[in-house]
Parts: C-alpha cells; structure tokens; sequence
C-alpha cells in the first residue's frame, strides 16, 4: 500500500472514530435546554457535568467540521486538522471545572495528538506505522466510548 493510500486510510478511520465521538443532541430530550459552550465561559466550581460536556463537545463537533473537508482532500490537512483538535481540547480544559469531565480531557487530547503524529508519518512515507492503524482504532472507540458514557443523556 502506498503512502497516500495509508494515509487516505487513516483519514477515513478518523473520521469515522470520531464521529462516534460525538453525544447527538437528537438523543437528549432536553437538547434545547442544553447549556451554551461559548468560548469565553469561565468555569464556575459547580459546573455540571452536561455544562463541561457542552464544552467539550462544542471543541469536538468544531473538529468534526474540519475532518469532513479535510477526509477528502490532502491528508496532510487531516494532520493539521488532528493537531488543531487537540489545541482546542487543551484550551477547553482551562473553561472545565468539572472533575469528572476534566479526568477524560487527556486522554482526548492524546488521542488526536497520537493520530496526528501517526498521520504525520505515513504522510511523510513511513509505511511501518500502517501496524498502529488497528490500535489507533481501539484507542478511538475506548476514549470515545468514556466520553460517551459520561456526557450521554440519561
């Protein structure tokens, strides 16, 4: 498999991890009383979790949005995508108060950090990091399902 292949590849694995990452709106019966995540939301020591999780959530549909155009385009804008994702997540962690939600907000951020570096390889044409494609994947779906089931509606 040639580089632009691996790396189209784990785009597209990307994507679609992380579109698990999201908890739908659709879902939650109180979707329209959810809390607003602006960026300038200073946390408050009793932020709930469905506050800090609007937060995160925010960071990650943001990122969502750029994976699309990116999927289909260079790979190298996946990478950059990746790496934007877990900036915004580190800066999220800041507005997060949350204990709860704040224990998870590492693991998502390495999580597009290690990605990204991935990516960063095979774009480069190291084809020895196609092997860490399956456990990237597992890596997706275990944090994502933590987040899931945490910020989920009940």
């Amino acid at each position: 498999m040639n580089r632009r292949a691996a790396a189209i590849c784990l785009s597209a694995l990307a994507v679609l991890a992380l579109a698990g990452c999201t908890v739908s709106p659709a879902d939650d019966p109180a979707s329209s009383s959810r809390p607003s995540a602006s960026a300038s939301a200073v946390p408050t020591g009793d932020q709930s979790v469905a506050a800090a999780c609007a937060l995160v959530q925010d960071t990650i549909d943001e990122a969502n949005a750029e994976f699309a155009s990116a999927a289909t385009a260079n790979p190298a804008d996946v990478v950059a995508a990746m790496k934007a994702a877990a900036q915004k997540l580190s800066d999220a962690a800041s507005r997060i108060s949350n204990s709860e939600v704040a224990a998870v907000l590492p693991d998502l951020q390495a999580m597009f950090e290690k990605t990204a570096d991935t990516m960063q390889s095979l774009v480069d044409g190291d084809v020895s990091k196609l092997d860490q494609l399956a456990a990237i994947g597992d890596e997706f779906q275990k944090t994502t399902a933590r987040f899931q089931e945490l910020c989920a509606p009940e």
